[in-house]
């Protein structure tokens, strides 16, 4: 099966509702700063994009983040 692949990268956005860090799976408070996955050239509806919280984007960068833990 071939599966599309959307190239993506992080913008950091202030967050107007709670979420959870797709990473380390902690809360995102409202009004903290995190990093909202976001497509290059396609758009990547708000509901699937992952959101990192800053201290995960900080600490592993981008690359490491869109590898996940399992890889």
């Amino acid at each position: 099966m071939i599966q599309n692949q959307i190239e993506t990268h992080l913008v950091r956005k202030q967050s107007k509702f709670p979420a959870v860090c797709n990473y380390c799976n902690n809360p995102i408070s409202s009004d903290d700063i995190s990093y909202v996955e976001e497509g290059v050239t396609e758009h990547i509806h708000s509901l699937i994009a992952r959101k990192f919280c800053s201290d995960c984007y900080t600490k592993y960068g981008e690359q490491i983040l869109f590898k996940g833990k399992n890889e």
